[in-house]
């Protein structure tokens, strides 16, 4: 330093004592306001701090980077203030808030005396340990003596009993197709069949009625039903497929298939083995072999071999998972490296927690309950499960439950029966079993024109596609581009590929790696050109075989 000192003018020195004394008045109490805790002995300023509230509005959203893509729709389940005692209320009691909840998973382990785990990791008095049979009771061996015990819950209430529960079926094993009769030559009738479900206003089929005519005008909040509405013409009463004669041959598939590939689109060949299985063992032999001819192209990522599951045709759960282990074991055996899809329908899950709504769409499809389709899910060895979304609009209209945000009773909204459904999905844990979507059925109209404004199209695409992403879903694949349901044409876009409000906020939300949509070759506007236009909004295609 003195080397330095000796080195420089006079003059040179009084610029360095003046540059260190400025530094010395300005520039540190600047970097003390900027951030105080850089500073020793200066107060952090924490009372301007304030816990997430997501009543007062905060939102996940705010915590995620600037260029976070649209579609991640982020908003608080619980504030993390609350977390805490969440935890407490599921822990409390050795886990009976938990048991309560049904379902319960195949699994699980409680205490057997009162403990409340949020405070404690031994469990009072030991624990029992209890698997899921065949037949839906449950096992429950205490570990403490080795006494065993079989236990279910039948409509909230709880059975207990000390004698094995009868076996659903003496002859076939619940989860495996049996060995000793691979194929079976006619529809299985071993079981007991479920009560027919009880006629209703609406028949068994699967009418895509998201957009009844009396389903109030979609607006900003689309929770909110308002005075008037686009008419939108009777709904669809029969499947969801094309009743169109199947192109012949396979050609048609592979000028969809050639097009889909040079539009870069991941592509899923489509059909229905069901109804072929209950037929009988030459259907869905040949069914089977036509599906897995097309499906060995080195172009198609994977089937989808079964649609609204168990909806009808099935008349016993067993049946329904002999069925999902034949089709699965087969396609796998045949198409090593594809991916294997199946679409379910599960009513009640729209009805959120009004018992009424819960009780009726139970009877109307016995064998889609929740309960029901959990197992399915956990027999199915599949890869990707579509829920069916948009559909039964109209009854669940006629069910109240209580407003989140207003907490008065209100009916049963598009946007309150998607959040109903995707929290009950995540519930029930469907989403650690497969890759969970959506084929959603509410935004088709009838008619060469969609009758929603820009303001109508965004809001309900906010309120079934918005809210079903937001909690959870992976994928949207959309329904409806010229599928014919009970005399009527349905349609996505306009007639002969114009765009539409519908299509126009789809794209400009910046979906399309979520979006897929179905084409029937049987059923086009211009053949495969259909799917160059579809292909700047989607990054899927399920072709109908």
């Amino acid at each position: 330093m003195r080397q330095f000192l000796g080195s420089i003018t006079r003059r040179e020195r009084r610029f360095a004592a003046a540059g260190t004394l400025i530094t010395l008045l300005v520039l540190v109490p600047v970097v003390a306001v900027a951030d105080p805790g850089l500073v020793p002995g200066t107060p952090a300023q924490s009372a301007t701090e304030q816990a997430v509230d997501a009543a007062r509005g905060d939102s996940c959203r705010d915590t995620l980077p600037a260029d976070t893509p649209d579609y991640v729709v982020c908003r608080w389940l619980t504030p993390p203030q609350d977390a805490a005692a969440v935890a407490a209320f599921w822990g409390a009691d050795g886990g009976a808030n938990l048991e309560q909840a049904q379902p319960l998973p195949a699994q699980y382990v409680r205490c057997n005396r009162k403990t409340d785990l949020s405070t404690s990791t031994t469990c009072k008095g030991g624990t029992t340990f209890c698997r899921q049979l065949p037949s839906g009771w449950y096992q429950c061996t205490d570990e403490t003596n080795g006494k065993v015990t079989y236990e279910r819950y039948v409509n909230g209430k709880k059975q207990v009993q000390s004698t094995p529960p009868p076996s659903p079926s003496t002859t076939t094993s619940s989860t495996t197709w049996p060995t000793s009769s691979p194929t079976p030559s006619s529809p299985d009738t071993a079981s007991t069949p479920l009560p027919t479900p009880t006629p209703s206003n609406e028949t068994e089929t699967l009418p895509p009625d998201g957009n009844p005519p009396d389903a109030g005008t979609p607006t900003t909040d689309p929770s909110t039903p308002s005075a008037s509405v686009p008419t939108v013409t009777a709904e669809p009463t029969t499947s969801t497929t094309s009743t169109a004669p199947e192109p012949s041959n396979g050609a048609a598939d592979g000028d969809f298939i050639a097009t889909a590939k040079k539009a870069h689109l991941r592509i899923w060949l489509e059909t229905d083995l069901a109804d072929d299985y209950l037929a009988g063992d030459t259907a869905f032999t040949t069914a089977l072999q036509h599906l897995v001819t097309d499906a060995k192209r080195t172009d198609v990522t994977g089937v989808k071999f079964a649609d609204n599951l168990a909806y009808t045709g099935f008349s016993t759960e067993q049946q329904v998972i002999r069925f999902l282990n034949r089709a699965t074991q087969a396609l796998r055996a045949a198409l090593p490296g594809k991916r294997l899809a199946i679409g379910v329908v599960v009513p009640e899950l729209g009805c959120g927690d009004s018992q009424p709504c819960i009780t009726a769409l139970r009877k109307r499809a016995p064998l889609v309950t929740k309960q029901h389709v959990n197992r399915y899910l956990k027999a199915g060895d599949v890869d990707r499960v579509e829920i069916a979304g948009g559909l039964f609009g109209r009854t669940y209209r006629q069910y109240q439950v209580t407003d989140p945000k207003t907490g008065k009773p209100t009916s049963i909204t598009p946007a309150l029966a998607t959040r109903a459904q995707w929290m009950s999905i995540k519930a029930l844990e469907w989403d650690t079993l497969a890759q969970i979507g959506v084929r959603e059925y509410g935004l088709a109209h009838t008619g060469d024109t969609s009758p929603w404004t820009t303001a109508q199209a965004t809001a309900q695409i906010e309120a079934r596609i918005g809210t079903a992403i937001g909690l959870g879903a992976s994928t949207i694949t959309l329904w409806g581009h010229n599928a014919t349901a009970d005399g009527q044409t349905y349609r996505l876009l306009n007639a002969d590929l114009a765009d539409n409000p519908t299509w126009n906020a789809l794209t400009g939300q910046g979906l399309r790696g979520r979006l897929a949509v179905v084409i029937d070759p049987a059923s086009t506007e211009r053949g495969a050109a259909d799917i160059v236009h579809y292909a700047k909004g989607v990054s899927e295609i399920f072709i109908l075989i």
